[in-house]
């Protein structure tokens, strides 16, 4: 590395533009104000560094960004502010004018604002706003591949992260030892690894190994990916201290016929050692992907206060335009339907199988928030990570298409994962003591997702990973013999740029921002011993081979819910499995969710049993605003004179009242023993 100016350059980053006299307005977090300093443009970030910044040492940890940068890759719009004018500035912009003022709104709700001072030059202040501008959105093809050699292109960094070591404390669900400690970890019995698809040839987007039915073999297993949409067969995702376990899958191909064995062995992977199954549909509740990206994009016009629309919202319809942007209403549905699952799984011995059409999206969002609320193990930072390692990398999330880094899918964009992560904040926000990963973590993993540098959002499936990662084995087939996509690379070719996973957090964050990913929290208590096959039969009809279909909160039998027993086929099975009682003769499943009103779920208590489900209001004023998410640029971009948006003005003075109804003697939270709720 070298040093301009303070400034630390890799060996291979190159300054374009450099402007003096500049000051950057800090953030409500960083205390607020501005501070003076050299504003730097290279090809892979935009550069503050304060006046006076002391020298950085040589021999401290590498990362990718400073306190004060903002990567190229995460700039969506550049905003030059005159003293007459506005005007947003493209790489194919003429700007007439020196800008006082430049905002750069970012993907991830940041506003960076810098104020050039008047014996700055304007020549030197409009090249500066031009070089970002073209550096940002460069006009060629594969930006994304650029902007990566620029932070990792040398022989120098290639070198520094092969040597790097993975994080052994998690679980990355890429081996089958990772399946198997899981399978212990949780207490399931019945369930084996299989490697069946270890050469992904049965199912392209399945990672190598899935969870399975112990009985059922792999040479019996090959047959049944035909039967589900893409190949992606019912899999083992979690078992319930209860007993209960948790499968998701693909839709049905209802069009295949059915063979004898076939059919015995799809009951076997549907039922999974279980007597009854809830197959729980999410296309007709939980909104599209399209839905998502719309509200997204309405939520982000809303929150960053942008200065170069013509037209504002006014403080009096904010709230009202807030929830018209219905993204509040996802995260109550997504809630919604992982706090039934969880209650069905409660009540233990049964299988429950999430189903969504591809199996790659809203299956995703719901069996990780049922984990979350479920298993004190996934609200460690730890075991948060293992989870999305296994429900959304591992299980082939298009995070590469979702995210549209190459804005070549316009079409297919759709920030799931996000929503996610922001009804995982709307469980912390409730039930803050029940967590070890804090805000800050969540943060800081949401601000990650916009920087196009970790192998963890930069492919849809394993299969993908693989191919830039790893040298597979060839794989043969008698009709397309050696499958050219699985051939290892050759001795020359090289593998560009080694992209590190998005959890290896020393790349991007200090032990100091890193030491605040993490609150204490009482240690989990180990899981109660279930016995397999203890039924509890007073509270369930045990009808053997019972299926049902939950949606809208009721559950009914369809004939078609299983093709298989449908009809169809000239030898339908039927053997020892008859056909499910309808909903009248079997009421007892809606008892199930009839014990359990959301409305009517409270925060535990400290004393509460730690393998309750955390159950969330949701009620509109309970399911908030991430505000430390959503109005931090916004807060950047006002003028100085606005010390605080609506929402955190309304904030503060519910707070006010609250101090102001309470009683004198009332001890304070703080002084009580109790657990404070973390702001």
């Amino acid at each position: 590395q070298c040093n301009i100016l303070s400034l630390s350059l890799a060996h291979w980053e190159c300054v374009l533009q450099r402007a003096t006299l500049v000051r950057k307005k800090l953030s409500v977090r960083g205390g607020g104000g501005w501070r003076s300093g050299t504003l730097f443009c290279t090809h892979f970030r935009v550069a503050f560094v304060p006046k006076d910044s002391p020298k950085r040492d040589e021999n401290t940890d590498l990362v990718f960004l400073e306190d004060h940068d903002v990567a190229l890759a995460s700039i969506e719009k550049v905003v030059a502010v005159g003293a007459s004018r506005t005007k947003v500035v493209t790489a194919n912009s003429t700007l007439k004018f020196a800008p006082e003022e430049l905002l750069l709104y970012c993907k991830d709700f940041q506003v960076f604002c810098f104020l050039f001072d008047r014996l700055t030059p304007d020549t030197q202040v409009m090249e500066m706003t031009c070089a970002i501008a073209r550096a940002y959105q460069p006009p060629r093809p594969g930006a994304v591949l650029a902007f990566q050699n620029s932070a990792m292109g040398s022989v120098e960094m290639k070198q520094f992260l092969s040597n790097r070591q993975r994080d052994t404390s998690m679980n990355w669900f890429e081996a089958a030892a990772d399946w198997e400690a899981e399978l212990e970890r949780t207490g399931a019995v019945g369930w084996r690894v299989s490697g069946i698809n270890e050469r992904f040839e049965m199912a392209a987007s399945l990672p190598r190994f899935n969870v399975v039915p112990q009985k059922v073999l792999d040479t019996e297993l090959k047959n049944t990916f035909a039967h589900f949409s893409d190949g992606r067969i019912p899999r083992w995702c979690w078992r319930h201290p209860s007993g209960a376990d948790l499968l998701r899958m693909a839709s049905f191909q209802n069009d295949i016929y059915h063979e004898r064995d076939d059919v015995r062995n799809l009951e076997a992977l549907v039922f999974g050692g279980q007597r009854q199954c809830v197959i729980v549909e999410l296309v007709e509740e939980m909104p599209t992907p399209a839905d998502i990206h719309v509200a997204r994009t309405r939520l982000r016009a809303l929150c960053l206060g942008d200065v170069s629309l013509p037209v504002a919202v006014p403080d009096d319809k904010w709230l009202s335009t807030l929830e018209g942007t219905h993204w509040l209403d996802h995260v109550r549905c997504c809630l919604r339907k992982a706090a039934e699952v969880s209650r069905l799984l409660r009540e233990g011995h049964l299988t429950v199988i999430l189903q969504e059409a591809d199996d790659r999206d809203l299956n995703c969002v719901v069996t990780s928030l049922v984990q979350v609320m479920c298993d004190p193990h996934c609200r460690t930072v730890t075991g948060f990570q293992g989870l999305v390692q296994k429900e959304w990398v591992m299980a082939g999330h298009r995070f590469l298409n979702r995210f549209n880094y190459h804005r070549d899918r316009d079409k297919e964009e759709a920030p799931v994962f996000l929503l996610f992560l922001d009804c995982v904040w709307q469980l912390w926000a409730q039930f803050p003591s029940q967590f070890q990963l804090t805000v800050d973590y969540l943060l800081a993993l949401h601000d990650s997702v916009h920087l196009p540098l970790f192998s963890t959002f930069l492919a849809n499936c394993e299969l993908e990973r693989s191919r830039h990662t790893k040298h597979l084995p060839q794989c043969y087939t008698p009709v397309n013999g050696w499958r050219e996509g699985l051939l290892p690379p050759g001795p020359n070719s090289l593998l560009d740029p080694p992209l590190p996973p998005v959890w290896d957090w020393a790349l991007q964050y200090s032990i100091c921002k890193r030491a605040c990913f993490i609150q204490p929290r009482p240690p989990a208590a180990p899981r109660p011993p279930v016995l397999n096959g203890n039924l509890n039969l007073s509270k369930v009809n045990r009808a053997l081979g019972s299926v049902f279909l939950l949606s809208h909160g009721t559950f009914s039998c369809p004939p078609q819910l299983l093709p298989w027993r449908a009809g169809g086929g000239a030898t339908p099975y039927r053997k020892s499995h008859r056909r499910a009682p309808s909903a009248e003769e079997s009421p007892a499943p809606e008892r199930l969710l009839r014990a359990w009103n959301l409305t009517d779920a409270s925060a535990p208590t400290p004393h509460q049993d730690p393998w309750e489900p955390l159950l969330p209001l949701l009620l509109a004023p309970c399911v908030g605003l991430w505000k430390e998410c959503y109005l931090r640029g916004a807060l950047q971009a006002q003028p100085e004179l606005t010390s605080c948006h609506l929402v955190e003005q309304l904030s503060q003075e519910v707070q006010r009242l609250k101090e102001a109804l309470a009683p004198p003697s009332a001890p304070k939270a703080a002084d009580s023993g109790g657990e404070r709720r973390v702001q």
